[in-house]
């Protein structure tokens, strides 16, 4: 893999890798998103060793995607919270569970997410932010960043970004 002058990787994927790519960060960041934010509860929660819950909190600590508030200060402890750059990883994990909801449980959802306002279940849809219409994978292109054309110019040819966006079903399920 090549990379940026900056020393990161040429390749976004390979960089979010960095930070999330193993198991037990993916089910770390699964908990703090369901709202388990203490470090005995995790540890309870995923059956984790202590220090490779200390490692793994302290390396997304270290990223920006987990803040640590204290809770208590004798002896300091802390709770786990998301930052905004954590919470951004909301859909990515959601797009994880879509997809092991499917292939790896036989379309029978252990766990179906609604919205908090109505209740209605959540699913995960790709759509064009130009023209608002549902993009299948085989209709997505990538092309190189263009820089000075990232201020909403776009030409005629090259394809549109895309948009990763929740929305609600009639009655289905993630």
């Amino acid at each position: 893999m090549t990379a940026l002058p900056s020393g990161q990787p040429a390749c976004s994927i390979q960089a979010t890798l960095d930070i999330v790519g193993d198991r037990w960060t993916l089910l770390i960041l699964r908990d703090l998103f369901r709202g388990v934010r203490r470090f005995s509860a995790m540890q309870h929660d995923l059956g984790i060793a202590r220090n490779m819950l200390a490692d793994r909190l302290s390396r997304l600590t270290d990223a920006g995607v987990v803040a640590k508030v204290p809770y208590q200060h004798r002896p300091v402890r802390y709770d786990y919270v998301l930052t905004p750059k954590g919470l951004d990883l909301s859909n990515s994990l959601l797009a994880l569970m879509a997809w092991g909801d499917r292939w790896c449980q036989d379309g029978d959802a252990p766990t179906v997410l609604v919205h908090a306002d109505c209740g209605t279940a959540l699913e995960i849809a790709t759509r064009c932010p130009a023209c608002d219409e549902p993009v299948n994978p085989t209709r997505i292109r990538s092309r190189a960043h263009l820089g000075d054309e990232s201020h909403g110019e776009q030409h005629s040819d090259a394809p549109r970004a895309r948009a990763i966006e929740l929305q609600p079903t009639n009655g289905g399920s993630l």
